[in-house]
């Protein structure tokens, strides 16, 4: 049975920031009635009005966002580790998923709805107080239908202006709300529905002025650019409905998701006009209370990050396309250990030649195997005349020729909870590029288990689909290993589907040695038949590059020298037949690879050990095989299994102190970005900006012109400042940390911040795409999630007599993949637990 148990009420910390978002919620509930209905000694300089909003609501959200960097991120690793550990430690009722971490409707959790409804409050009460008490008043004195009118677009009104204060603070990638259990990808449907309720409060809010002004006959008078009191102002107002319903139309998801990059421009240029033109339309400086929490939190939020890689990441990242696959592989490093990150983060890239926009990327490799890169997958999409990726695919060039681009880095953000780890059995879904989302976690979980003595827990099936056997390919190095690794396979279970067959180029292209049953390898008494077999594709100009197994490599003991001749036919891939599959060599640089099948070496050396004898012995190369039994090999080899590569984790990449160096820059830049301006905006709230005859307080008198002159130099002038002071600060922070950077890629190894290409060839020849496509078992069709789930059903998986939140599944993909397992988990009246992994923007 599902429990409620709520670990987090033991912890202070979790209380604390808990508080932190509740003190400003109950503020803004009895905000109309403590601001607006009781007197305010001043609209212009330092009043009532300050120390109510800089007491209750901006120190609790500056404290509170404090809190979450040093308590939250701060503590990263610490998490982590507490969430990893779970997967080797026996289940409990603490350990299960709590009912506030429960998905239930529409695949939401309970505390989305409870976000939801507190949301849904606050804007009826801000529309419901200020309508209930300016009715009466409004009615008295402009008759029922104005009176009506006004006191609905007044309403309305205030709607929007408080609306638009948690607008900012639902986008932000580093929030309070993530420290206490949501999730990024949680919080952004709210922050749509809030932009929707603002498109709506600013449609009644027209409806209402125009019934008002209509019915008093002034409604050409009183909007329009020839007056310069009340008309004018009413313009802007116009200007700002226009932009945010030119908003509402591009954040329709059809819009957005075809147009994505259009949709992020016009988002930017018509959130800035409908800031300006709302400030300008009612001039007062109150209305900058209910931006300036979330506008903090924002600055901080966009620029802190960007500080960070800047001094982390190197500025220029090596690309590659795999013309095949349509996938493009780009490989950022760093002269030092980079900030840690774990399963699931995620950056945002922006490459400069290609547009301004930052794109959101799940990084792909794990952090401990190499502290000093990270590795993204890119999955292009060539049919979008407008797609980013297709750009990026022209720009990094065909068949694996990679090339240098600069690139600027935002991140790393992600889910610092990991609580899906309670689970005793978690069942993948997953389609294309969306392996990459997992592909870290799968081998988190695999170190944690190699690293433990405790026995193990979790079970995990992988059930992923690919388009054709090229995408597979792109892949191919992380899918055998996991299909072959006994560290892998004690515990997970995979599938693989391949739906399409592959496009004709790839028969021709760079790629073509994962067409096992078009290319074989010839046997010794065949060499002239074999060349006359690939003049054709010789006359392309095609070089057909054979793929290293990565299951086992013979190398020599002497790694200077080769411990063979190179083999003439080492650009060869495997045969069909079972003798000759696991026969295959390679000659790179300056060493001889050959490459031998897992089951082979495993039983030769056991067989050796048994008769007491040196396995090194007993491997030797194709061409040596093929000279005759009597040949005596020149010098001994080594045969490396997986058994001989270990699975690092985070501790043993010592995570702990590289985490704390780098939280510890987090939490000073940003304090900095928040206290200063901070510090200048009070200091502009306090200077008499009319000079020093201070008339503005009695500028009623002087009319609608003159008091909207003095309610916007005291609402835009001390918000002006502080939003350049802190956008100063940023970009300041921003250039400083790349001249640090380079500054310590002098220091270290050659070769570090930009590696040299044969160097790093050398490296991924081994790990990435190395392999043969044959020894990844995979299914031919379409994957048939609905039978995959009946047959985890009957075999008494996710079994409601067994309880609540022992059972995970992931979706992951395009959202009609995810709809579509989602739909079908919930026919199957699974008692499981589904979450949501889709790259839809």
């Amino acid at each position: 049975m599902a429990t409620f148990a709520w670990p987090y009420l033991a912890n202070p910390f979790f209380i604390s920031i808990l508080l932190c978002i509740l003190i400003p919620i109950a503020y803004s509930f009895a905000d109309y009635k403590l601001t607006w209905i009781r007197s305010i000694r001043s609209n212009y300089y330092y009043n009532e009005r300050d120390y109510y909003v800089l007491g209750l609501c901006i120190a609790p959200t500056v404290l509170g966002h404090i809190g979450t960097i040093w308590g939250h991120y701060y503590r990263a690793e610490r998490e982590f580790q507490h969430s990893i550990a779970k997967v080797t430690t026996p289940a409990s009722i603490h350990q299960k998923i709590s009912l506030w971490e429960r998905h239930i409707w529409c695949g939401f959790t309970v505390k989305y709805w409870i976000a939801v409804f507190i949301t849904v409050a606050l804007n009826v009460t801000w529309f419901v107080v200020p309508l209930v008490n300016e009715v009466p008043k409004m009615v008295k004195r402009s008759g029922r239908v104005s009176g009506v009118g006004r006191a609905i677009g007044d309403a309305a009104g205030y709607a929007i202006v408080a609306c638009t204060g948690m607008l900012l603070f639902l986008v932000l990638r580093r929030s309070m709300l993530h420290a206490i259990g949501f999730t990024y990808s949680e919080v952004i449907p709210l922050h749509r529905w809030v932009g929707t309720a603002i498109v709506g409060w600013s449609t009644l809010h027209a409806i209402g002025y125009i019934i008002y002004l209509g019915n008093e006959g002034r409604l050409h008078s009183d909007i329009n650019f020839y007056d310069v009191g009340r008309g004018t102002l009413n313009m802007m107002g116009v200007f700002a409905y226009g932009a945010v319903c030119l908003l509402g139309i591009f954040a329709i998801p059809q819009v957005r998701r075809r147009f994505y990059v259009l949709f992020l421009s016009a988002h930017r240029i018509f959130t800035f006009i409908f800031f300006v033109g709302m400030v300008m339309h009612i001039p007062s400086p109150m209305l900058y209370y209910y931006i300036l929490p979330s506008m903090i939190l924002f600055l901080t939020d966009r620029f802190v990050p960007e500080i960070i890689q800047a001094r982390n990441v190197s500025p220029e990242a090596t690309c590659s396309l795999n013309v095949d696959a349509d996938i493009v592989r780009v490989t950022f490093t760093s002269p030092e250990p980079m900030k840690p990150y774990y399963p699931g983060d995620y950056i945002t890239i922006r490459i400069p030649q290609i547009g301004m926009i930052y794109h959101p990327f799940t990084i792909a490799s794990y952090w401990p195997e190499d502290p000093h890169s990270m590795t993204l997958f890119i999955r292009t999409f060539e049919n979008k005349r407008l797609s980013w990726t297709q750009k990026l695919a022209k720009t990094c060039g065909k068949d694996d020729k990679r090339i240098r681009v600069k690139v600027q880095v935002d991140g790393v953000y992600g889910d610092r909870r990991h609580d899906y780890l309670n689970s005793e059995t978690m069942i993948i879904f997953v389609a294309g590029a969306a392996i990459t989302t997992f592909m870290a976690l799968i081998k988190a979980i695999a170190a944690q288990i190699a690293a433990s003595s405790e026995p193990l827990r979790m079970q995990l099936y992988l059930i992923c689909t690919f388009r054709t056997r090229s995408e597979l390919h792109a892949y191919g190095s992380f899918l055998h290993q996991i299909t072959r690794d006994p560290r892998f396979t004690s515990w997970l279970h995979v599938e693989i589907y391949v739906s399409r067959p592959d496009k004709p180029q790839t028969l021709m292209g760079a790629h073509a040695h994962v067409v096992k049953n078009d290319i074989q390898v010839p046997s010794k008494s065949l060499r002239k038949e074999k060349k006359k077999r690939f003049m054709s594709l010789k006359r392309t100009g095609t070089f057909l590059k054979r793929a290293l197994s990565g299951r086992t490599v013979v190398t020599s003991e002497n790694n200077e020298k080769p411990a063979v001749e190179p083999a003439p036919a080492a650009m060869m891939t495997m045969s069909e037949s079972p003798e000759s599959s696991k026969k295959s060599s390679m000659h790179r640089s300056d060493s001889v690879h050959t490459v031998i099948g897992l089951d082979n070496i495993s039983e030769e050396t056991e067989i050796a050990k048994a008769a007491g004898q040196d396995s090194e012995k007993n491997t030797v190369t194709i061409d040596e095989a093929n000279r005759g039994d009597d040949f005596i090999p020149k010098s001994p080899t080594r045969a490396m299994t997986y058994h001989d590569q270990p699975l690092p984790t985070f501790q043993a990449a010592n995570s702990t102190s590289i985490a704390t160096k780098w939280a510890k820059l987090d939490l000073f830049l940003t304090c900095f970005i928040i206290f200063v301006p901070l510090a200048g905006w009070c200091i502009a709230r306090s200077i008499p900006w009319e000079g020093s005859s201070n008339w503005c307080p009695s500028s009623k008198t002087r009319g609608t012109y003159v008091t909207a002159n003095c309610r916007w130099t005291y609402s835009m002038i001390p918000g002006a400042i502080q939003f350049f002071l802190a956008g100063i600060i940023g970009y300041l922070g921003i250039v400083l940390a790349r001249v640090a950077l380079t500054r310590r890629g002098s220091d270290v190894e050659k070769g570090l911040p930009y590696p040299d290409f044969a160097t790093e060839d050398e490296r991924l020849a081994t790990e990435d795409g190395n392999w043969d496509e044959g020894d990844v078992v995979y299914s031919r069709g379409r994957l048939d999630v609905k039978k995959a789930v009946q047959e985890f059903v009957l075999a008494g998986v996710g079994s409601k007599d067994k309880g609540n939140g022992l059972v995970s599944v992931f979706g992951g993909g395009p959202d009609g993949f995810v709809d579509m397992v989602e739909k079908h988990c919930k026919n199957a009246n699974w008692s499981v637990d589904f979450h949501r992994e889709t790259w839809a923007p």
